[in-house]
């Protein structure tokens, strides 16, 4: 068959190359394969030749195809040249541009192709050697581009000029044979570096010289009645520590300077004598001094005022706890405290444990959200019967009761903390708590809804639905409770509020008041802040009763003065910062709850007022101390004038440095909050 004659021819001829391929191989021996490398070597480089040939021939063919398209004559190709314009020009540009872009792209995607192709052809371990090679090159790159020094600036060869000429300087000078030639001969720049040098340290010696005469130095023992500028450091130190509440420090070592510097002594190793020798006055000064936490062995009302609020809290369980005196059942009653509110645990009383106890997120150790009881029961049978809650009490701790407690202690002057502790739940059950009103200070959904209805009636404009309930608002319900013959109090108790929202409620038959809250304020406060301003403590009782809203509060507050500074005081004869500023609110009609001087950066409840230049007669001034976990709060009177509870003068006093240009309490203002 001619298949397999074809076959057998084929098989024949393969034989005999086989065979003459095997004598060559067997007559040359070991020169053939001495040679293998140099042939492997010789088809690598024949292959590499070969990618690039191809590549070349076909990026050629496709521009020959491309420019054999061009040239075939086309339909249109006798026409006689169409004349020149911008939009043919155009479309020839951007056909030439897209021909360009598309052999470009040609040829990219070729050469890709072929890359991939030839490095896919080879061995797996010619790769993996070039791979790292490469990566190892990327390395050193990056380490050699870190390690190897940057161009210097030209003010850092101006430095090492200069450092190098004051070294020369120095030499000279100290070998005292200054040659006059070699000087004339120094350096241009490097003289321009040493007056500069010189320059700086004269502007340090000044400055230096300067501090030095501003400080004062200890020259020795202080004791209570002493004066001078070193006294005020010493306060300002105190203050610093904790030991003081922060204030503008005075020059006068008083009972209060002296209270302090006893604590400091006592928490920090020394004798307690309260007197300020050297050996005081440098531990007070050094870095190692402790800050005040109060702890075991300390006593005074701020000591008390901490197991008041333990006790309404329910950590202690019986009020004869509460003596002022920080022993070792106050320490476990703290450290209880502070397990439950996720505080270390340590039985001190520090800035965040004192915060967390007047904070309205307090963990307290009676009824709380999610319990059942039977006293909860009644307590909410009680709250339904003042008007705070609506629903049938059902013994649970809801969120709607929460809720409701935080409104009872914020009428009755609680802290608004949500916990039915002993003291809100004796008031509660005892007959003589306050119903539930709203009334001056009071702010909410209720207060708008109050307005809005207020609005309708004409008994106020609508731009004064803001949500809080302020002297405009309270002018208006004693309007509307004129017009209906009701109890002219201000407040909105059950009986008005059924009035106001039913469908016979009396409109106003004048004109409702343009004017806004702060203005009202300001007004009633310029027309009288001159009588005002020089009232004094003898003013009578009458006197305040007389007066509203702004008027009403620097009446109260001036009454204070004189009383005495108690670290931790709320009233009525004993205050701190904090403490007079909260009794003062209360007494003038605001529903308002007790807040620290670190509180009352970040309420809500009032009208926030950012910038000094803004403050009116009547506001509330927010100041920070020496640390940010000290304050200081006083109520403005105006003309640059202020009323506080001062504890570097020991009372409740009157300052008129507010306004002063660089002062301390320029320097220390954060905030005010208006009331009214």
């Amino acid at each position: 068959m001619a298949t397999g004659h074809y076959y057998t021819r084929q098989t024949t001829h393969s034989k005999t190359a086989y065979s003459q391929a095997s004598n060559g191989a067997s007559t040359q021996g070991p020169q053939s394969r001495g040679q293998r490398p140099q042939a492997a070597q010789t088809r690598k480089k024949t292959k590499f030749k070969r990618f690039w040939r191809n590549l070349i021939k076909v990026i050629k063919a496709d521009i020959r195809e491309h420019r054999e398209a061009r040239q075939t004559p086309t339909p249109n190709s006798g026409d006689p040249k169409k004349p020149f314009t911008l939009k043919r020009f155009w479309e020839k540009t951007k056909k030439a541009a897209v021909s360009v872009a598309r052999v470009s792209a040609r040829g990219v995607y070729i050469g890709v192709r072929s890359v991939y192709n030839f490095l896919s052809g080879l061995p797996r371990r010619t790769l993996l050697i070039l791979s790292s090679a490469f990566g190892l090159l990327v390395i050193a790159i990056v380490i050699l581009a870190i390690a190897l020094p940057g161009k210097k600036s030209s003010a850092d060869a101006t430095e090492m000029l200069a450092a190098y000429a004051t070294e020369q300087q120095a030499v000279f000078d100290s070998s005292g044979t200054t040659d006059s030639d070699e000087g004339d001969g120094t350096n241009e720049e490097a003289g321009v570096a040493i007056e500069t040098t010189e320059t700086e340290e004269n502007a340090e010696a000044e400055t230096t010289g300067t501090e030095t005469t501003e400080e004062v130095a200890f020259t020795g023992e202080l004791n209570e009645g002493d004066d001078g500028a070193i006294v005020a450091v010493i306060q300002a130190r105190l203050m610093e520590l904790g030991y003081m509440d922060s204030d503008e420090p005075t020059e006068h070592f008083g009972p209060l300077t002296e209270d302090a510097l006893t604590t400091f002594q006592r928490h920090n190793g020394l004798d307690d004598d309260g007197i300020c020798g050297e050996t005081t006055y440098n531990a007070l000064m050094s870095d190692d001094a402790k800050i005040y936490v109060m702890q075991n062995g300390d006593s005074g009302e701020d000591v008390k005022g901490v197991q008041q609020r333990l006790y309404e809290l329910g950590y202690f369980d019986n009020k004869a706890n509460i003596q002022g005196n920080f022993g070792d059942k106050t320490e476990e009653t703290v450290k209880e405290f502070q397990k439950k509110n996720d505080l270390t645990a340590d039985g001190k009383v520090g800035a965040k444990t004192l915060e967390m106890l007047y904070g309205e997120d307090v963990v307290s150790n009676a009824y709380t959200l999610g319990d059942e009881n039977q006293v909860i029961k009644e307590c909410q049978q009680a709250l339904k019967e003042l008007g705070y809650i609506t629903f049938k009490p059902d013994g649970i701790m809801g969120r709607a009761t929460v809720s409701a407690i935080k409104s009872f202690q914020q009428a009755n002057g609680l802290t608004r903390d949500g916990c039915l502790g002993p003291v809100t739940r004796d008031l509660l059950l005892s007959g003589d708590a306050q119903s539930m009103v709203i009334q001056l200070g009071d702010y909410g959904t209720a207060v708008k809804n109050i307005q809005k209805r207020l609005a309708e009636l004409n008994y106020m404009t609508s731009a004064n639905a803001t949500g809080y309930f302020g002297e405009i608002t309270q002018d208006a319900v004693k309007a509307f409770q004129k017009r209906s013959g009701l109890t002219q109090d201000g407040k909105v108790g059950a009986v008005t509020l059924t009035m106001l929202n039913s469908s016979s409620a009396k409109k106003s038959t004048t004109s409702p008041s343009t004017s806004t809250e702060s203005s009202s304020s300001s007004s009633s406060s310029s027309s009288s802040s001159s009588s005002s301003s020089s009232s004094s403590s003898s003013s009578s009782s009458s006197s305040v009763s007389n007066k509203t809203g702004v008027e009403k509060l620097i009446a109260l507050a001036e009454s204070k003065l004189g009383c005495t500074y108690v670290r931790g005081g709320k009233g009525p004869n004993t205050f701190d910062c904090s403490g007079f500023v909260y009794w003062c609110i209360k007494n003038s009609g605001v529903s308002v709850s007790y807040m620290t001087s670190i509180a009352w950066r970040t309420t809500s409840r009032f009208q926030k007022i950012s910038s000094m230049s803004s403050i009116e007669r009547g506001d509330i001034l927010v100041f920070s101390g020496s640390t940010s976990s000290t304050g200081h709060v006083g109520i403005y009177l105006g003309s640059g004038k202020m009323i506080d509870a001062s504890s570097s003068q020991g009372k409740v006093r009157t300052s008129s440095t507010v306004l002063k240009s660089g002062g301390y309490w320029q320097e220390h203002f954060i905030c005010a909050y208006r009331i009214f």
